[in-house]
């Protein structure tokens, strides 16, 4: 069994927020993404939280693309470069959406060639699709796949919150809470949630209680660089509260990723943990994620007396459950020599027995994304590195960190004990077939007989689309019944006849049909979204027909805030 003991599975709806799209967007900066392309993603996800919907690739495509043109200085970058831009037609065309994606994906590529972007555009775009999945669910499953069959994945929450969060964002943190809950009950021992704390949410303290006793969590995730100090009163509790449950933490402890002001980054520095990691605290679980940064591996002065990798590595020797992980370690890849003072490093430490048993694997997806696939990660990491020590990292530590026994049938920790209790309780609704671990753990199979995340019977989007789409099945779909036409194409429904001189009016009326039942339900509009616009984006979608009756469901979902909506 492997475990990725860092990764995020949140969709990007359930963090959307003026401050989330300005870390994010800081972050592309860092990253050396051209000006011209951060702006235009930055438009994209302000439109997105004013009208919010879930897109794919032709459509994230098409949007960035859209937003580029009304970017100021992007026709004077156009005039400038028109010789090397054989897409110009396509950019200042209209009916963006209508093209392929093939087209598209040139279009863009061309550009931010140009651009000095390299291939980060096609990344960008990868993780925004991933991002915009409809339910955490279906990140996780990207995830997942990319991992053996009894594998699991730690799901780190994020709480990007801000002193002035409208009551919008805060619905979405609390979706985002019961969305990873449904993930480990869709994936059950595959998902080991993480609750994210920011103590400036009035109410964190209680959110995490509720999540860890008696919500199936089984940690806690904090990320200081977003605005606050790891030593406050607030957060002392929340430490306390983790020795009595026996609850592990994991933290941000690198010089990248979001940070709300830059000084803030600051905050992340391991050293402030010292005084933290004493007295009754001085046995609490820690993670000190991303080791300081790749640099502590990477470079020969990487360890010097004051870095964070220092810092640290000192930490490790001198309190008993200190730990850290290798997540989004990249920059090695870039320099032969950065790479093998890397793994000569690494190797050496787990030639100590003491630090072997300290140093986690993790990714950081769906981050990682910007840069690679998780496939990738995983593989290159085996590649540099013996089968023991994968094995070890990616492994045993990771369980050890976590809770697992050393020895089979021994006891699991507090925190993974309550964690199986809990999905002992819902063994009759799981979505998927359990892992030996869990099935050794409480004594017997589960039934996987839980719907998908995305296509529930309970969610309000979802019993319209199949109610409203329905009478235009064929008898075989129709006798296939609710579940089987999950996937179902619209084009795969007798409605869809663009030939037919009457096929504008039949989408019209199925658009004003969708849009009623929505409202029926006395879900309100999301966003700026008004009825108007709803049946207009409605339409479109009907009349192209690619979407899938999942789709549909998400897009009502996004466009509605239903009582009962996905998560």
């Amino acid at each position: 069994m492997h475990i990725n003991v860092h990764a995020h599975i949140f969709t990007l709806r359930t963090v959307l927020s003026r401050e989330a799209i300005r870390v994010i967007t800081q972050r592309l900066e860092d990253r050396g993404v051209p000006d011209l392309l951060v702006q235009a993603v930055t438009r994209l996800l302000d439109r997105l939280l004013d009208r919010p919907e879930n897109l794919d690739e032709r459509q994230i495509l098409a949007g960035i693309l859209a937003e580029l043109r009304e970017v100021t200085g992007f026709d004077d970058f156009l005039d400038h470069n028109l010789s090397r831009l054989p897409f110009a037609v396509v950019i200042h065309g209209s009916g963006l959406e209508d093209l392929q994606v093939d087209t598209l994906r040139a279009a863009l590529d061309q550009l931010t060639t140009v651009m000095g972007g390299g291939k980060r555009a096609f990344d960008i775009v990868q993780t925004l699709r991933l991002a915009m999945r409809s339910t955490i669910t279906e990140v996780a499953d990207e995830i997942l796949s990319q991992m053996g069959p009894n594998d699991a994945l730690v799901a780190l929450m994020m709480d990007i919150h801000a002193p002035d969060e409208p009551q919008r964002d805060r619905d979405n943190f609390v979706r985002q809470v019961g969305g990873t809950r449904e993930a480990a009950l869709q994936r059950p021992g595959r998902v080991l949630p993480f609750f994210a704390i920011h103590p400036d949410r009035s109410d964190h303290f209680t959110l995490m209680q509720e999540a860890i006793d008696e919500g199936g969590f089984v940690g806690v995730k904090l990320y200081p660089s977003l605005g606050y100090e790891v030593g406050g009163s607030k957060l002392m509790k929340v430490y306390e509260f983790c020795m009595d449950r026996d609850v592990p933490v994991l933290l941000h402890c690198g010089h990248g990723g979001f940070y709300r002001k830059k000084e803030f980054i600051d905050l992340c520095d391991p050293s402030h943990w010292e005084p933290v990691l004493d007295g009754d605290l001085q046995g609490l679980r820690v993670c000190f994620a991303h080791f300081g940064g790749w640099q502590s591996l990477g470079r020969p002065d990487g360890l010097d007396p004051g870095t964070w990798g220092a810092t640290i590595l000192r930490l490790m020797r001198e309190r008993p459950n200190v730990y850290t992980d290798l997540a989004y370690h990249a920059e090695q890849m870039l320099a032969p020599e950065d790479e093998a003072h890397y793994f000569a490093k690494l190797s050496e430490f787990l030639e100590d027995a003491h630090l072997r048993r300290r140093i986690l694997f993790g990714t950081d997806s769906w981050l990682l994304r910007l840069d690679m696939t998780d496939d990738v990660y995983w593989r290159y990491f085996r590649h540099h590195m013996t089968p023991e020590n994968f094995e070890h990292i990616a492994g045993g530590a990771p369980r050890q960190f976590l809770g697992f026994p050393d020895t089979p049938g021994g006891e699991l920790r507090a925190n993974l004990a309550r964690h199986a209790a809990w999905l002992e309780r819902h063994r009759n609704d799981v979505g998927g077939t359990a892992p030996p671990w869990l099935v050794e753990a409480v004594g017997g199979p589960f039934e996987g007989g839980r719907e998908p995340a995305d296509w529930s019977q309970w969610s309000a989007s979802v019993r319209c689309t199949y109610r409203q789409l329905k009478p235009h099945m064929s008898s075989a779909q129709t006798r296939g019944g609710y579940k089987a036409n999950r996937t179902t194409r619209l084009s795969e429904l007798d409605y869809f006849r663009p030939r037919d001189p009457n096929f504008g009016l039949i989408v019209d009326g199925l658009a004003l049909n969708l849009v009623g039942c929505a409202e029926d339900t006395g879900a309100a509009y999301r966003g700026q979204w008004v009825r108007s616009s709803v049946v207009e984006r409605i339409k479109t979608v009907l009349r192209g027909g690619d979407a899938r009756l999942v789709d549909v469901a998400g897009l009502l979902d996004a466009m509605f805030q239903f009582e009962e909506a996905l998560v």
